[in-house]
């Protein structure tokens, strides 16, 4: 790379020490192509200012909780996520807490799990020269190929949120960060197994945790000789009634003891379960175990229920220190690093719909 105008030198110095803490003073100048005594007298100037203090090889951060006031963000990172009312508003604080930390900027989009909406909101951050990306498209890589296409094409640092990219072109070829929503399934299984169940039905709204829910439950259920039902409930936006009716359906079913264990996506429709299930004089867990998936509002019902929570703030968090690596890496020009997939394990937490 070329050698850097002074300016250019000292603003990136800045945007390290914000990132790491600190700043090696001859690693700095090789990455950048100028001479040591060059970067101490920048150094030296930088710690006048007030802006860095000046340790024994480099230079550290001086310690206050933010970038100096109408200094330049370290990076901009664009975020665009279906929701912003359910499941990701943690998502968006972890990123949120993570991308002020570093002294850069969070810019929010909504898709409304709108495919055409997502991609029009990622190319118009594209536009607005971000640095870093924070997408969680409305569908898995191999549901909608084109909204990946975008990304993988993308000049700023992406990383993909809480959707798959198992057997896709860009598994291996893109950073994805996720809570691992099979192993929630699992685990919620695992539970209702060990506390007597034997009849499961999974009953899920349709969407991107769903069908990775249920394959969690079934590979359990199929360890233990068993067998998993599955129920696609009504959309959110579905007449009241329908809804009403696939739950008093299931109550039915617990009645005659044909089910006796059921996970719930998501929590608000386990709270309709209960409400139903005590209608019909069923006793919960007694009669009927339930564990609701997400723990939104999981802990509000009248029998405040078992859930599934997935470590939402921590994806969000990760992902915006995993993108601002990214960025980081490409303004010193380091070599590519390997991609990354994370995936975050949900907890269990048990509450009075099943038995401890």
């Amino acid at each position: 790379m070329g050698v850097m105008l002074p300016t250019e030198r000292r603003a990136q110095l800045l945007r390290e020490l914000r990132v790491h803490g600190t700043v090696r003073t001859e690693e700095f100048a090789m990455r950048v192509g100028s001479s040591g005594m060059t970067v101490r007298r920048d150094l030296a100037d930088l710690e006048q200012a007030g802006l860095l203090r000046r340790v024994h090889g480099g230079a550290e951060a001086p310690g206050e909780p933010s970038a100096p006031r109408g200094s330049a963000p370290v990076a901009t990172i664009g975020m665009v996520v279906p929701s912003a009312s359910y499941y990701f508003p943690d998502v968006i604080r972890g990123a949120q807490a993570a991308i002020t930390a570093a002294g850069s900027r969070m810019i929010l989009a909504v898709s409304e799990y709108s495919p055409t909406r997502e991609r029009e909101q990622i190319t118009r951050l594209l536009d607005r020269g971000v640095d870093g990306l924070l997408v969680a498209p409305a569908s898995h890589a191999t549901e909608d190929p084109e909204t990946y296409r975008l990304l993988a094409s993308a000049p700023a640092a992406v990383v993909v949120l809480e959707r798959s990219l198992d057997g896709s072109p860009w598994q291996g070829e893109l950073d994805v960060v996720r809570c691992d929503h099979e192993v929630g399934g699992q685990r919620a299984a695992t539970h209702l197994l060990e506390t007597g169940c034997t009849r499961l039905l999974v009953a899920t709204r349709s969407g991107p945790t769903a069908p990775l829910v249920r394959a969690g439950a079934r590979q359990v259920a199929q360890s233990a000789g068993l067998e998993v039902e599955v129920l696609t409930l009504p959309p959110a936006n579905a007449p009241g009634a329908e809804l009403h009716e696939a739950l008093a359906a299931i109550t039915d079913r617990a009645r005659t003891g044909d089910v006796d264990g059921v996970i719930v996506v998501p929590d608000e429709v386990a709270i309709g379960l209960i409400d139903l299930a005590d209608d019909a004089g069923l006793a919960v867990p007694g009669d009927l175990a339930v564990v609701a998936y997400d723990d939104e509002v999981a802990a509000l019902c009248a029998t405040p229920l078992t859930a599934v929570a997935p470590p939402r703030r921590d994806a969000g968090t990760s992902s915006a220190e995993l993108c601002l690596g990214r960025v980081m890496s490409r303004l010193r020009a380091d070599a590519p690093r390997a991609w990354s997939s994370l995936a975050l394990s949900p907890v269990l937490r048990v509450r009075g719909t099943t038995t401890s």
